[in-house]
């Protein structure tokens, strides 16, 4: 191994008035408050069956209709160039998706989603190939501005190995820092202490942009929770339900 030149090394790392740093293009907000911006990653965390993935769901129709869903501000900012959105689903059947899919077209209005949504189905395939995929994706779509990893606990071997786990993180930031994209990935929590699940989880939690929790309330609603922001002042928790008049999920 070459010996690092350590002089070099701290050269480049110095900031001082010189330094050039691009602007922030934010690429997920609710209402004034930002979310999560190229270059970062954020999580939405949850217990199973608490609707993450109706959430995700909100998030994907908004950058694709173009307009607010659940309070969410997705690529609606008219100077961004990059409108290609990702979702790499390591968990649901295609059953599932598809009920997934019907609801993003529903709260989008767009019939044609795959005009601006890629999706992967990878439930069948392990870590190293999960993130093998991802690293191909992104390297040929330069055009993409969000990529989602439903959920991340599928690209790594174990949860609980430490350094697994920091790898991972290191490997997902530097995707989002390379392509100039916003990761955001989904993990459950632990039912003991509501926490996110493992060391992947810790390292997750100190590392990402933003955490939000989605909950699943005693009155049958769903309930998505700002636990972590660090680009942005605190929001009010976002409360949605399922409308029987409307056939879908709407912000309370």
């Amino acid at each position: 191994m070459a010996d690092i030149n350590y002089s070099d090394l701290l050269k480049s790392c110095r900031i001082d008035s010189k330094t050039e740093f691009k602007d922030d293009n934010i690429y997920l907000a609710h209402n004034n408050n930002i979310i999560g911006t190229a270059g970062n990653f954020i999580t939405f965390t949850g217990l199973p069956g608490a609707s993450k993935s109706t959430f995700i769901a909100g998030v994907i129709a908004s950058c694709i209709g173009k307009t607010e869903i659940f309070g969410f501000n997705a690529l609606t900012y008219p100077h961004l160039k990059k409108t290609r959105i990702a979702l790499f689903d390591t968990e649901q059947t295609g059953h599932d998706y598809k009920r997934k899919e019907r609801l993003i077209k529903t709260l989008s209005g767009v019939k044609d989603i795959y005009k601006t949504l890629d999706v992967y189905s990878v439930i069948e395939h392990s870590a190293n190939a999960i993130l093998g995929m991802i690293n191909e994706y992104l390297n040929k779509t330069p055009q993409c501005a969000i990529l989602i990893i439903d959920g991340i606990l599928d690209c790594i071997e174990s949860m609980n190995d430490e350094q697994q786990a920091k790898r991972l993180i290191k490997i997902i930031r530097k995707w989002a820092n390379k392509h100039d994209v916003l990761i955001i990935t989904v993990l459950h929590l632990g039912k003991k202490d509501l926490t996110a699940i493992g060391h992947i989880g810790s390292a997750s939690t100190r590392y990402c942009q933003s955490e939000l929790e989605v909950s699943k309330t005693t009155n049958n609603t769903y309930k998505l929770t700002p636990k972590k922001l660090r680009s942005s002042g605190h929001f009010e928790p976002i409360e949605i339900m399922y409308s029987e008049i409307e056939k879908t999920f709407v912000k309370l």
